[in-house]
């Protein structure tokens, strides 16, 4: 067999570290799912069926699955969706804001499509809608990891969901511990490849309380609390030294969540936390930013660009830079990639987030958190693209459209279902 024959082989196969019934059970679905593709098209072999279909963009299959019961049950396979998912590439999941007013709505738009087609055809409005229990305010969206949304309510943080928007399908988290919170500070999703356990880390700020008066003594401090999903309680990690910021458009990598610590009385510039390790740690920046450059960082975002930690820069009027880490964890790797000069109009507060480098060089990037802006290197100029059904003002974040279910991360959580 060529080199080539066995890489396309290998690219319908996942390897699975978990017990061997584990193992079984998916290749049982594999079978199946062949099986029944055979069957739906018997002029295909079934093994291009299962290879088209599982490339297909999510808007696409969704209406494979009304093509016939056969394709249907095969989409829904653990398999297949998780074959899907290694395969799907990162879209924008925003939210409208009408008038000071989120919608609950969400809508998924096709990124790698989003520039050139028919703005109808980049995105898809989710059905059902996230309609969760009715609290006092709409969740904001805090960030998404493998295909899973982590929402909370604005100003308490609580409660807090973890839902699967395309398949309507969510948890809600119990409230944390009980304590004096004197505020609240940031929340994050992410996932423990250690564990292969989907994990929310939450810090706050307390108030120390005498246990025998009740009074308040002094010596407040940072707290964080960790829920694995499945076990069903929060756990204290006690005092920390950063306080979570949830602000970019896309920030985990490695299994970590990044973000810019603003804190002038400390000298680190890049955190982030660890689910693996559970661990707050420190990312080295780049030589050439200087500690005077921290109160600028109201000016810059962290991000991933093409599987690499970065950072934009847009404190100067007159350009925007963006820096890439090669080599994570690294400092002598950072390196200046862009600097976007020639920015006319540019207001003080604009903001600026490069969110991936299409294949034909071009660059896309979330502007002011509403507005999608498409850069061309060559030509030096910006482009607006315009997404469909959201109108001029939404709040969007990263996110891998994935058919996994909760049932099948979640279990022994109350799993619940979106209704429309």
């Amino acid at each position: 067999m060529s080199l080539n024959s066995r890489k396309r082989r290998a690219e319908t196969q996942i390897i699975s570290d978990d017990e061997a019934e584990q193992t079984h059970k998916e290749e049982k679905d594999k079978q199946h799912c062949q099986m029944m593709s055979h069957y739906a098209i018997p002029d295909i072999p079934s093994h291009i069926v299962f290879d088209i279909l599982s490339r297909l963009p999510i808007k696409a299959l969704f209406n494979c699955r009304r093509v016939c019961k056969l394709w249907l049950s095969l989409i829904a396979e653990t398999y297949f969706a998780k074959l899907h998912f290694s395969r799907s590439q990162v879209g924008l999941l925003a939210k409208a804001v009408y008038d000071k007013r989120e919608s609950r709505k969400l809508h998924l738009v096709d990124l790698q499509i989003a520039p050139y087609t028919h703005p109808r055809d980049a995105g898809m409005k989710l059905v059902p809608k996230i309609n969760l229990p009715k609290n006092p305010g709409i969740p904001i969206m805090l960030n998404s990891c493998n295909g899973l949304l982590c929402l909370c309510e604005p100003e308490t943080n609580e409660p807090i969901y973890v839902c699967n928007p395309i398949l309507g399908e969510y948890i809600t988290l119990p409230k944390c511990s009980t304590g004096t919170i004197c505020g609240c500070g940031g929340s994050a999703f992410g996932f423990s490849s250690i564990t292969n356990q989907y994990k929310v880390v939450r810090s706050s700020y307390r108030v120390a309380i005498d246990p025998v008066t009740g009074s308040q003594m002094s010596g407040d401090y940072d707290e964080a609390e960790i829920y694995t999903i499945g076990e069903g309680l929060w756990r204290s990690i006690g005092k920390i030294p950063y306080t979570i910021v949830n602000d970019s458009f896309d920030s985990l990598l490695n299994g970590a969540f990044h973000w810019l610590d603003f804190d002038h009385s400390r000298p680190e510039l890049i955190c982030c936390f660890d689910f693996g390790s559970e661990q707050f740690q420190v990312v080295p920046e780049p030589s050439e930013f200087v500690p005077l450059e921290k109160h600028l960082l109201g000016y810059m975002r962290v991000g991933v660009l093409r599987g690499c930690l970065s950072i934009c820069d847009f404190s100067k009027k007159d350009h925007v830079a963006i820096w890439v880490m090669k080599d994570y964890g690294v400092k002598e790797s950072w390196s200046k990639d862009l600097v976007i000069e020639n920015i006319y109009d540019r207001k003080e507060w604009d903001c600026y987030e490069p969110i991936m480098i299409l294949k034909n060089g071009k660059i896309l990037m979330l502007f002011n958190r509403n507005a999608l802006l498409l850069y061309d290197p060559m030509l030096e100029c910006f482009e607006d693209v315009h997404i469909y059904g959201i109108g001029s003002d939404f709040h969007g974040i990263a996110h891998v459209p994935s058919l996994v279910s909760l049932r099948d991360v979640a279990k022994g959580e109350n799993l619940k279902m979106c209704r429309a």
